[in-house]
């Protein structure tokens, strides 16, 4: 999945970031953030780097925290300077190495201008109309997914997350909610947060089966529950999958493309 604009980028690593420090109680974790890290250089594979404009000027410590594949360039000087140009997997490698948690989250919310500069890519031959594919996709389209989950910072975490990800998303926060939404959206995929306020995930993955509209969807426990027996329990009440908080994103992404 190549980013087609700077605004793709940044909203796609803002959710990410924001996914994380809310399954982490509002706090930022450092393996998180790396995990995030290895998700965008994943999926920006035409990018080369990004330059990152914060206000480090005067500030000692952040000298050390220019972080770069090439040694040459790491061995330079930032004294005085007010911009870090950083790999992306790079980048938060060394937050995660070199900063704590809060200070790394608080570097990362503050106001910040990117820069992002693409590898230049050779042009394709032209294609005669014998070439031409059947349209496959890197990202999904038209897949429709529900995030049933109470935690209001988790489920808009992860409605960017898939938005962004080129789904379409919809988010309910009981499970009476979900299974009205269900019925009105038809969803392709189901996330299932198994503590719900009013009810449980399991009722609800099995409402969703016995309706004729959602009994072939993918429904997906998402929870903080994650012994074996939790997990036995969430396959018999007709989940698909069972995913233990805080879930990896590139792994939840890999899990859906896989349907």
């Amino acid at each position: 999945m190549d980013f087609q604009d700077l605004d793709q980028a940044r909203a796609l690593h803002g959710a990410l970031l924001e996914m994380f420090v809310a399954h982490a109680g509002g706090k930022a974790n450092p393996e998180a953030l790396a995990r995030v890290a290895q998700l965008c250089d994943a999926a920006a594979n035409a990018v080369e780097d990004i330059e990152c404009r914060v206000a480090i000027r005067g500030v000692k410590s952040y000298a050390t925290l220019f972080f770069s594949a090439d040694p040459g360039l790491e061995a330079g000087s930032l004294s005085g300077a007010d911009y870090l140009r950083l790999r992306i997997y790079n980048a938060l490698s060394a937050f995660r190495g070199r900063l704590g948690a809060l200070e790394a989250e608080r570097l990362l919310r503050q106001k910040t201008e990117f820069e992002l500069r693409r590898r230049a890519q050779p042009e394709p031959p032209p294609l005669s109309s014998q070439d031409l594919p059947v349209q496959e996709y890197s990202q999904p389209r038209g897949v429709k997914v529900l995030v049933v989950e109470d935690n209001r910072d988790s489920a808009e975490s992860l409605r960017k997350l898939l938005y962004y990800s080129g789904y379409e998303v919809a988010v309910a926060y009981t499970g009476q909610e979900g299974l009205r939404a269900a019925k009105r959206m038809r969803p392709d995929v189901v996330l299932c947060d198994i503590g719900l306020p009013d009810s449980n995930g399991f009722v609800v993955a099995a409402a969703l089966r016995e309706e004729a509209g959602t009994a072939g969807a993918r429904l997906i426990a998402v929870t903080a529950y994650g012994e074996d027996e939790d997990r036995r329990r969430a396959l018999a009440a007709g989940f698909d999958l069972h995913l233990v908080k805080p879930v990896d994103p590139e792994l939840l992404l890999r899990k859906l493309e896989a349907r």
